[in-house]
């Protein structure tokens, strides 16, 4: 999807194309929409349409992804006194910005990213997680959007270069929402925000979301809670099926949710069992949990499938970078595209996962000092009592008390890096450049860790997805359920310190007890190692071209050469050698 809006010359068609063909991969079926001092565009592949656009009118759109209440947004127009649109999404956004202005983008569901225009002004917006990306450039002569970076240093006749600002922070940490791309001169659009483009010159963002006034909000009663909560994963779940759908199932809690609201339903509508795709490791007992997922899978019906990754973090390691326009951190960006891939191979066109759900189910981590600081002591009372006749005793209670008030590091693709509970920062790394854990005092801050940060992980598994040709939805992201989740007062949503206590106990009965009762937790520590890939290391890293301030390449060399990293070394030079095959590229 591309978008330009000229200021100081007609607009050029013949750009928008260009624009449009330096993201190839996307297809080559490109439909085009002119309006005043405006065009957009968007293109598809014969086997994967993505992208769509408005009918002519007055005012168009083009929209990435999709939207899940569309009926609803219709009817919204409707009562608000404008002319019904028709049943597709960018018609759709099309009628809700004409009624609804800038802020139309609040009322959408979905993962999507799109851009409307009347001809003299435009509006660009991403959905409320940042699903979807979309980069920008905005110049004196005109204004330039796009889906991917690169199409916009195509249309703005920049030039590629590595902005190296930004290569330190994907390194070090600390990306903000806003923070620019990879590619020198493009900006990123953040989540949940609308820009207001107009053609004399001048852009202006505003957020339409702001999740943290719903913190608490709700008074209900715990059955109420259960049945809200019930209610609305189900919808969620609905909204994400298309009946050629898997879920990717592993054997904890998360996935197995998901399966046990789609099985049936996707019964219902397609006729046919829903698939599962499941990574399993044979050979990596402490690592394998094919015994849940089997279990899971037989329990609601599941067509399985089961496959030994094959992938390595660092294959390819350059041809993704170019592909992306960045180096990606903290995932395996082959992983992720083995996965979808095989999906696709079996004929599947939309995958679910379980993610998000540790972000919209709250962590009770700091739930005690909570209530505590607000002085809601009965429900302290009531959580201590029910901690006790769980065989906790006061000395753990006081425990919990005092170790969480310990700092942690959350959200959007960040993991610890800082440091680490056995291992210290390497020692070719300047500790004092790493981004420190961010204090995370109470339990309000923690309930919003999912919206902050920026979206660059989430952005790569997006075009991994359409490479293979699939859609990937999260359920758990569903806005209605976490605006519900949010709104729940903090007993009420975590009525003990076990995780995710109050789904648990939802869904007994449903999912089977060894999935909601287990107590071993997988830890991927040597899948993770055998992964290490010493000789791209070395080519990488060994009297690099270029050099990033703070990392020590002489004592990373001889650590090199002793070929023994530990795992906190091993993440660290991964992501290393993807920022230095960005820069390769130059």
């Amino acid at each position: 999807m591309i978008a330009i809006l000229a200021r100081s010359a007609p607009v050029d068609v013949a750009v928008a194309r260009r624009m449009l063909a330096a993201a190839p991969h996307r297809g080559s079926c490109i439909e085009l929409r002119a309006l005043g001092h405006c065009i957009i565009g968007v293109a598809n592949r014969p086997d994967f349409v993505d992208s769509s656009l408005s009918t002519e009118g007055s005012v168009v759109a083009a929209l990435s992804g999709g939207l899940d209440n569309a009926g609803e947004i219709g009817a919204a127009v409707t009562a608000a006194g404008f002319p019904p649109a028709s049943a597709a999404a960018a018609d759709i956004v099309v009628a809700a910005f004409r009624a609804f202005g800038s802020d139309a983008p609040k009322r959408m569901r979905g993962t999507f990213a799109g851009v409307v225009t009347d001809g003299a002004v435009l509006w660009c917006f991403r959905d409320h997680i940042g699903f979807r990306p979309l980069f920008y450039r905005d110049d004196p002569r005109a204004f330039f959007a796009a889906s991917e970076s690169r199409p916009v240093v195509v249309g703005a006749q920049l030039g590629e270069q590595p902005n190296l600002e930004v290569l330190e922070q994907i390194l070090y940490g600390g990306m903000r929402a806003d923070a620019p791309a990879a590619l020198l001169g493009v900006s990123r659009l953040p989540q949940a925000t609308t820009l207001t483009v107009n053609g004399t010159g001048g852009v202006a963002a505003r957020r339409y979301w702001h999740p943290a006034e719903l913190l608490e909000s709700a008074r209900l009663t715990p059955t109420d809670a259960g049945d809200g909560l019930v209610q609305l994963l189900k919808q969620a779940v609905a909204r994400s099926l298309t009946g050629d759908d898997a879920v990717s199932l592993s054997g904890g809690l998360d996935s197995p949710a998901i399966a046990a609201f789609a099985a049936p339903e996707h019964r219902r509508r397609a006729g046919r069992p829903l698939g599962a795709l499941s990574a399993v490791f044979p050979d990596l007992p402490a690592v394998d949990e094919r015994r849940y997922i089997e279990l899971v899978a037989a329990h609601f019906g599941m067509e399985l499938h089961t496959y030994r990754p094959r992938a390595r973090a660092l294959d390819g390691v350059e041809q993704w970078c170019r592909l992306l326009g960045s180096p990606v951190p903290i995932v395996s960006v082959p992983e992720l595209s083995e996965h979808y891939s095989l999906a696709r191979q079996l004929g599947f066109r939309n995958n679910l996962s379980g993610e998000f759900a540790e972000f919209v189910l709250g962590s009770p981590r700091h739930l005690a000092p909570h209530l505590v600081a607000r002085r809601r002591w009965r429900a302290l009372g009531r959580l201590l009592l029910a901690e006790r006749r769980r065989g906790a005793s006061w000395r753990t209670l006081s425990r919990q008390l005092l170790t969480s008030l310990i700092p942690r590091r959350l959200a959007h693709g960040q993991i610890p890096r800082a440091s680490d509970a056995h291992q210290p920062i390497p020692a070719w790394l300047d500790a004092p450049k790493i981004d420190q854990v961010r204090d995370l005092p109470d339990w309000s801050q923690e309930q919003l860790g999912g919206f902050d940060g920026c979206t660059i992980t989430m952005e790569a598994d997006e075009l991994c997805a359409a490479l293979a040709g699939i859609t990937v939805r999260r359920p758990f992201a569903d806005i209605d359920l976490w605006e519900f989740c949010l709104s729940l007062p903090a007993e009420l949503k975590c009525p003990d310190l076990r995780s995710k206590s109050l789904l648990r106990g939802l869904l007994r009965g449903t999912l089977p007890d060894a999935i909601l009762d287990r107590r071993d937790k997988t830890v991927f520590n040597d899948h993770v190692m055998s992964q290490v890939d010493y000789a791209t290391l070395r080519r990488f890293l060994v009297k690099p071209r270029h050099q990033l301030a703070g990392v020590d390449y002489p004592r990373l060399a001889t650590r090199l050469e002793r070929s023994d990293f530990n795992r906190l070394e091993w993440f660290w030079a991964q992501e290393l050698v993807r920022i230095h095959a960005f820069l390769n590229t130059w």
